[in-house]
């Protein structure tokens, strides 16, 4: 009787235990079958996909920025041989490893001198930002487009972007202080912002060059805006605009402003715009530590 019921126990446990291994295999071969599909779809669709994840409906979707962690990695061939101007196409071509990033005292030198046309992205961001650009054309029309109405929120309608005021940062309606959605090659560390303006700011007859009351009133306004709120030394503080030639958006007037290792606490984030959105990620992207942060 005892070998019996012992026989009994014995064979319950080794169905029991075929039916759990069956259900394992069961499990991991549906898991192994789904991420199989899924990577075969973003394979097939990798040509049609939307750059990022808030651009995709602007109808059901809060309008926001794109983020360089939510783009692909593409490849030169993907972008229109009409958006590759002056050295676009050379410098899109390269590797990364082939790009010296540009340090605080290299970007002192630059703008002291003036030579802003030696600033730009990492190969990969160039790609990433020319592929953005061409989607956004096709989508809203133009960038400036899309500026105006996802970025800026200053449109569609006409009247929004219309100034308050008559002066230069005489009303913060009239102005937005945002992340570069798509920052230069810089070290690690330094934030690219960048203002707009519903005001144009005062430029020399030729537009090369601002006027000096037009200098004076940027220093200013980055001395009262970022210095002083961050309790940073002038030193590490740098501002510039580029002419119109070098001006990827000439119909909105901006400037940058470029912070060498501010403060990573919310004193920065007051400054910016509370509608700019990932600001974490565009934080931790140029900063590694805003990155350690974030984990």
């Amino acid at each position: 009787m005892l070998v019996r019921v012992s026989y009994c126990i014995y064979i319950s446990l080794y169905i029991t235990t075929q039916v759990y291994k069956f259900l394992i295999y069961t499990w991991y071969t549906c898991r192994i079958s789904i991420i199989y599909s899924i990577h075969t779809q973003l394979i097939k669709h990798h040509n049609n996909m939307t750059l990022t994840i808030d651009v995709v409906d602007a109808k059901t979707k809060d309008h926001s920025t794109p983020s360089n962690n939510l783009i692909l990695e593409p490849t030169i061939d993907e972008i229109p041989k009409e958006l590759l101007v002056g050295n676009d196409y050379i410098n899109a071509s390269r590797n990364d490893s082939e790009f010296v990033k540009f340090s605080w005292s290299r970007l002192v030198e630059i703008i002291g001198q003036n030579q802003l046309q030696l600033l730009g992205r990492l190969p990969s961001d160039l790609r990433k930002y020319l592929v953005w650009k061409s989607k956004i054309i096709k989508q809203y029309g133009s960038v400036v487009n899309f500026m105006f109405q996802d970025r800026l929120h200053w449109g569609p309608e006409k009247e929004l972007a219309v100034p308050k005021g008559i002066n230069l940062f005489e009303y913060r309606s009239d102005y937005k202080i945002l992340m570069n959605d798509f920052p230069y090659g810089f070290e690690d560390g330094i934030i690219h912002i960048v203002v707009w303006t519903k005001i144009m700011i005062p430029k020399l007859a030729d537009a090369a060059d601002l006027t000096e009351i037009a200098r004076e009133q940027l220093q200013r306004f980055v001395e009262c805006t970022f210095q002083d709120p961050l309790e940073m030394l002038p030193k590490d503080i740098l501002w510039f605009k580029n002419w119109a030639a070098l001006m990827s958006i000439r119909e909105i007037d901006h400037f940058h402003v470029l912070l060498n290792r501010p403060p990573i606490d919310s004193r920065l984030i007051e400054i910016l715009d509370h509608d700019d959105v990932d600001v974490d990620l565009k934080l931790a992207q140029v900063d590694s530590r805003a990155r350690a942060l974030l984990c």
